[in-house]
């Protein structure tokens, strides 16, 4: 009978040792990154609008690479907003899940809507210190509308999260919320989730509340932990490089570094057509390229805010393809010359006032030496 009580007991102490080596397993710290500098001088927002949705459930509370999902997670928030200049966003930090310990609510807004700034924000992502509690995402993509409401432009949403949940993250009701907040948005909405995790079917719904959105994209955790990954991140989603205004008699071009703005020749709203105030600015374009065979042009064109992207993109190339034609009708060789249309997705200004958008309706003209 003994022999038989400690055949039985054995298993169950081996069970429990195991268990016990798993919940001990030793944090690995995060590798440190260095961050990107990035000059405020040297950039406009692509955005007037961000607001971070991070998960704070349960499963966040898990090991992923060597520490916690959530301590992952808040350190992304960090490492975004000492990347990310100030340049007058409103932005803000909504969570969602929780540990008693930070909220009894399902879903808290700890940061803004407000003008962004890099110690405001990762000073409110410190008061999220522990993960708990279940994957309301619908409830924060909710409580997104909310916040959201007094606001319009373009608007990015981060979603950080494992993407994993019983109930409140499957299809159809998280979907259906995200659905909402673009409805509710429109065009200048894009969502970006951030997939922190293996979980294939996390992923998969990551993607597929980058679809709505129909302008974002997934972006894995593990590339944006390294500085190079956040930096082109943060250019890509949220910066446009300031153009370098130069006179096209500049006599060295280094190629795609400077940047031909057709001072002076801003389109009037819903226009295609140059402005006679553009006339002697592009006769020295081509001056410049009749004496200067060896480079091609690239002519981008620009819009302001209004109106749906699908008309604005046509709108920024019918611009573009208006100043080849000026350039072609004065004898450059259109085969020099290529189009392309922005539509409102690169303002140089806000887009909130007049002047800002007259100054995006604007044509850009990139020499290169071929």
């Amino acid at each position: 009978m003994k022999n038989f009580s400690t055949m039985l007991a054995l298993p169950l102490i081996i069970v429990l040792f195991l268990f016990g080596c798993a919940a001990h397993q030793p944090v690995q710290p995060i590798p440190a990154a260095t961050p990107t500098l990035l000059d405020s001088d040297d950039y406009v927002s692509s955005v007037d609008n961000f607001l971070i949705i991070l998960d704070a459930s349960s499963s966040m509370d898990d090991m992923y690479n060597g520490n916690k999902k959530i301590v992952i997670a808040r350190e992304l928030v960090n490492r975004l907003g000492q990347t990310l200049p100030e340049l007058d966003q409103n932005a803000g930090l909504r969570s969602f899940g929780h540990s008693p310990k930070v909220s009894d609510e399902s879903t808290v807004l700890f940061y803004g809507m407000e003008k962004y700034t890099q110690k405001g924000l990762n000073e409110k992502t410190g008061l999220i210190t522990a993960a708990g509690g279940t994957s309301a995402l619908y409830k924060a993509l909710a409580g997104a509308g909310q916040d959201l409401e007094s606001f319009s432009g373009k608007t990015a949403v981060i979603i950080i999260s494992d993407g994993q949940g019983k109930i409140d993250l499957e299809s159809p009701i998280t979907l259906k919320a995200a659905q909402a907040l673009k409805d509710q948005m429109g065009e200048g909405l894009c969502f970006y989730p951030i997939f922190l995790g293996d979980d294939e079917k996390g992923m998969v719904l990551m993607e597929e509340i980058a679809k709505i959105g129909k302008c974002g994209y997934v972006t894995k955790a593990d590339t944006l932990m390294t500085s190079s990954g956040m930096d082109r991140f943060v250019q890509d989603v949220f910066l446009t490089e300031k153009p370098i205004a130069v006179t096209p008699e500049a006599a060295a071009l280094p190629v795609l570094e400077k940047v031909w703005v057709v001072d002076e020749a801003y389109f009037d709203f819903d226009k295609l057509v140059i402005k006679p105030a553009g006339f002697d600015f592009l006769d020295k374009v081509v001056g410049v390229l009749t004496t200067r065979p060896e480079l091609f042009v690239k002519i981008q064109g620009h819009t302001d805010s209004i109106g749906s992207k699908a008309y604005n993109d046509t709108l920024s190339l019918g611009r573009a393809e208006a100043v080849k034609t000026y350039l072609v009708d004065k004898g450059i060789d259109g085969n020099r010359l290529s189009c392309e249309g922005f539509g409102f997705s690169k303002p140089v200004e806000s887009n909130k006032t007049d002047k800002g958008r007259a100054l995006n309706r604007r044509v850009e003209l990139y020499p290169i030496i071929k």
